[in-house]
Formats: C-alpha cells, sequence, structure tokens
C-alpha cells in the first residue's frame, strides 16, 4: 500500500496549520488533506457535490473531525456517515472527533454516532505533537482492521520522526476562541 492519508476536517485556519505542522512532524510521507466544513467532508468521502471529481478508491486511512463547523457541524457528519456505512461497514475509514470541546456530553453524543475516538485538542503545540503521534501510531501504525477494508494500512507504510523534547518546540495556543 502506498502513501497514507489523514483527512482533516475543521474550519478554523490556525487550528489547520498547527494541525498540518504537527501532523508532518510526526507522520512522515503522510499527505494531509483538508476540507472546512461538514458539507465539504461528506463531499470528499463519498467522491460527490464538490469532490464528484475525485476517485473514490482511494480513501484516507483516518478522519480527524472538529465538531465545531459551518454547514454540517461534527455531528451531522456522523449521522450521514453512520447511514451510509449501515450496509457497508468498513467502506469509510475511522472517524476521530478532533475538538476543543471539553463537554461530556459531546463525547457520548459522538461514540453514540458512531465515531471511533474523541481526543480533545490540547493547548500548547508541544502536547499537540504528542496527542498527534499517539493518534498516528495508534491508527495507522498498531491497530488491525479487516481484510475487507478499502482504506486498510500495512506497518511499513508509515515512518515517524523523533518528537522534540518539550523545550524545543515551538509554543503556540491551538485553544478556540
Amino acid at each position: 500500500m502506498g502513501q497514507k492519508t489523514i483527512l482533516l476536517v475543521d474550519d478554523d485556519p490556525a487550528h489547520i496549520s498547527l494541525i498540518q505542522r504537527g501532523l508532518n512532524r510526526v507522520c512522515l510521507g503522510c499527505q494531509v488533506d483538508v476540507v472546512r466544513n461538514g458539507t465539504e467532508a461528506i463531499d470528499y468521502l463519498l467522491a460527490c457535490g464538490s469532490h464528484a471529481g475525485r476517485d473514490p478508491a482511494p480513501m484516507p486511512q483516518l478522519v480527524l473531525l472538529d465538531l465545531t463547523m459551518p454547514k454540517l457541524d461534527g455531528f451531522q457528519v456522523l449521522q450521514v456517515l453512520r447511514r451510509v456505512t449501515l450496509g457497508d461497514r468498513f467502506r469509510l475509514p475511522p472517524v476521530v472527533v478532533f475538538t476543543a470541546s471539553r463537554k461530556r456530553n459531546d463525547v457520548s453524543k459522538a461514540y453514540r454516532l458512531g465515531a471511533q475516538g474523541f481526543v480533545q485538542k490540547p493547548g500548547e503545540f508541544c502536547e499537540l505533537i504528542e496527542t498527534l503521534r499517539l493518534i498516528v501510531t495508534y491508527w495507522l501504525e498498531l491497530n488491525e482492521f479487516p481484510p475487507a477494508c478499502r482504506f486498510q494500512k500495512s506497518h511499513d507504510d508509515v515512518r515517524r520522526s523523533p518528537v522534540p523534547p518539550a523545550g524545543n518546540s515551538v509554543s503556540a495556543s491551538a485553544e478556540e476562541p
């Protein structure tokens, strides 16, 4: 299997920039595709609407989904994906909600709607790097998917770079306003 792709679904330009920088440090050779709202996320994953020209066969291996976005929010995206995947459970990649929300109800609701993970965005860049490293390690290296998955991976496809010591990283806030 070739290059790994992570779909980042977030509308905040500052968060997008920080997350892309972080993923570039922990997931060498990974491609990060970005969509900025829930409607565009659905279009990308189903290769329709604004992404109708996208080849639907190469799916991302992971979706990082923010909750608070225009058009369709993260919960609405999960609802649509849940309906789509009822008949074909392994067609779409795992979705990890990656949000600044600290609300317990958001966590419960996300899992009820089919999210495979829920991770709070850290406030400091060095913490973001470590969080992304853990997410990438689990979902792209350690976790085993059934052979029928269109987004399955091989362990040799992802190479991680060492995480710099906390004192050597750039400090930037990733908190939502």
